[in-house]
């Protein structure tokens, strides 16, 4: 069952000036950090913005993966799940398109297991089983 959003992805342009932007609002640099995928690398920031976490990044990781590069924005959002199997497959049987198949992720933020979906209506959102957490609850 999905049990919360954990982070909204926001596709910025630069991210050196989004850091200080949300710095100088009061929000809080959770990490900064550099990911692999699919042999390419992904500088995704993660920002404490009151009760949630925001990824920015200047690519999403699955961008590669769609017929157009995303607008800058929020780009997807990150539900929690109990049951990843089960609720990445109740996601498609009621219509929404596998990005790519379940995969594990480990980063600074600590493991996880990933689904990435498409709604019919081309809305983009994430489904995650946190196997390993390193950074504080919201």
């Amino acid at each position: 069952m999905l049990t919360g959003i954990w982070t909204i992805g926001i596709k910025v342009p630069n991210l050196e000036r989004e850091i200080e932007f949300h710095q100088q609002f009061g929000n809080e640099l959770i990490l900064d950090e550099t990911i692999e995928f699919e042999g390419e690398s992904y500088r995704i920031p993660l920002i404490k913005m009151g009760d949630k976490y925001i990824h920015l990044a200047e690519k999403a990781v699955y961008e590669n993966l769609l017929p157009e590069p995303l607008p800058f924005g929020i780009t997807h959002l990150v539900y929690i799940s109990d049951s990843l199997d089960q609720d990445v497959a109740k996601a498609v049987a009621a219509g929404a398109g596998e990005i790519f198949p379940i995969a594990k992720v480990s980063a600074g933020f600590g493991e996880r297991r990933v689904g990435f979906l498409k709604s019919p209506s081309g809305w983009i959102f994430e489904i995650i089983e946190i196997t390993t957490n390193l950074v504080s609850e919201v």
